[in-house]
């Protein structure tokens, strides 16, 4: 069948619909899902926002039942984190949850997850693209049976045992009226906290502003609503829950290094040991963590990288600058926004002043991380002429993900994207002169491998 094969990422299955793909296609891959993991017994199906979702749901699990799955369906809206829980808490052997997080209404996609919620992507996505491509799907003897699952009680309960709050601060809450709704307030309720929640609504239009946290934009309404009630600090959740935004109280964004800092030292006090970040990090993160006993890994920049290397190195912590974190010490080993709400309000009870608290931690000055339009067909390629150009003027550098220069004040990252036809760059200084030193050895570097900035980079760099 037909389908527009961009669809398959690294680590998930996104798409316009009814563009790239259609129902068939959804049914198919429920099927192609059974047929490539017969181990999968019992798996749990749920479904975000979106209204497609509703549709694309009973066609899924048609074609999960139809390859022999026993399907435990989740019947009301509910973030990705629900899913995680229920396949690691009912000890199911996988799930699906259909979901294009912050996307647009007219997107929907799906996340495919084995036991212990471990996320299916690369290889594995690929044979599952080929499978439906080419019609080698197969019906099982045997068809599936259906039930129906209710985790949220037991969810909210699991989270608040593993939560004390010295003293429950006042929070705003933004659900940017994606899948979490008032399931945060209801969590930050019960260990008694005082909560307002703005844009918990349903609504895949998204009116009030996109749910991706990671866009400054984004947590304007959040910033003023934190300041208008003065309370302790805010979170917005993403459009399925699993990335978190932190507003502190003076109304500051409080970046992705530092709140990764914040939950190293906390993993740490518990116990010492390997701690995993994705490339972008901070030195002054990494450093941090030294100085409190632990070492760190780099990853590639995408979550289900991370969670490979906190798994091989039997890591305490570790986590995405975007919002990703994972908790093995006191969770179960997936992402989960609501939880790592939590886990920061709990750092917030204990301090009188958040905002100072946030603004005392070591830190380097970074540049935003700017994103440089490149063909998708051609983009590898320019990163392996910078590599080259590296290694021919013999600069230290790590090659993870991309090419991260090290500097004696700062670092310069030159990657290309997982998912977008982008090569996305960062630089960071121990000083504002370092980090402005640094970007003006490196940009000239980049345009000899025929990576130019526009005019639009320049200005976000401060360059032109």
């Amino acid at each position: 069948m037909k389908f527009n094969p961009t669809i398959f990422r690294t680590y998930d299955i996104r798409g316009v619909y009814p563009g790239d793909f259609n129902l068939e296609f959804v049914y198919n891959l429920g099927l192609a899902y059974a047929n490539l993991f017969p181990q999968v017994k019992k798996a749990v199906v749920a479904r975000d926002v979106r209204t497609s979702g509703k549709e694309f749901k009973k066609y899924l699990i048609d074609g999960l039942l139809a390859g022999g799955i026993n399907v435990f369906e989740i019947e009301e809206i509910v973030p990705v984190p629900l899913l995680y829980f229920s396949i690691c808490h009912y000890r199911l052997d996988g799930g699906i949850m259909i979901t294009a997080s912050h996307n647009p209404k007219e997107w929907n996609g799906f996340k495919l997850h084995l036991k212990d919620a471990y996320p299916v992507f690369r290889e594995n996505l690929d044979k599952i693209s080929y499978l439906i491509k080419n019609n080698q799907l197969k019906k099982a003897e045997q068809p599936g049976k259906i039930e129906k699952l209710k985790p949220v009680d037991n969810y909210i309960n699991y989270l608040t045992d593993k939560i004390e709050l010295k003293r429950p601060p006042k929070v705003v809450l933004d659900s940017g009226n994606g899948s979490c709704n008032y399931l945060p307030e209801k969590i930050f309720k019960k260990l008694g906290c005082g909560v307002e929640t703005l844009f918990g609504e349903y609504d895949d239009n998204f009116p009030n502003h996109m749910p991706d946290p990671y866009l400054k934009e984004n947590l304007e309404d959040l910033k003023k609503e934190v300041l208008n009630k003065k309370a302790d600090l805010g979170f917005g959740y993403d459009g399925d829950g699993d990335r978190i935004g932190i507003i502190d109280n003076q109304g500051k964004i409080i970046s992705g290094d530092r709140y990764l800092m914040m939950l190293a030292r906390e993993c740490l006090k518990v116990k010492k040991g390997s701690v995993i970040f994705e490339v972008r990090t901070s030195q002054a993160v990494l450093e941090d963590v030294k100085n409190n006993g632990g070492w760190t890994d780099f990853s590639v920049c995408y979550h289900a990288a991370v969670l490979d290397k906190i798994i091989e190195n039997k890591a305490v912590f570790g986590g995405e600058t975007t919002g990703h974190v994972y908790f093995p010490l006191d969770y179960y080993l997936y992402d989960d926004a609501i939880f790592a709400s939590l886990k920061i309000a709990q750092i917030a009870s204990r301090v009188d002043n958040f905002g100072q608290y946030a603004a005392s931690l070591p830190h380097y000055y970074p540049s935003p991380e700017v994103f440089i339009d490149y063909p998708d067909e051609t983009k590898k390629q320019a990163i392996e002429r910078f590599i080259n150009l590296l290694k021919k003027r013999r600069y230290n550098f790590i090659d993870v993900d991309g090419a991260r220069i090290i500097f004696d004040s700062g670092f310069a990252l030159v990657r290309f994207s997982n998912t977008s036809p982008m090569i996305k760059i960062r630089f960071e200084g121990k000083t504002k002169e370092d980090l402005a030193k640094i970007e003006k050895e490196v940009v000239p570097l980049m345009a000899e491998a025929d990576i130019n900035l526009s005019e639009k980079n320049l200005k976000e760099l401060e360059l032109n």
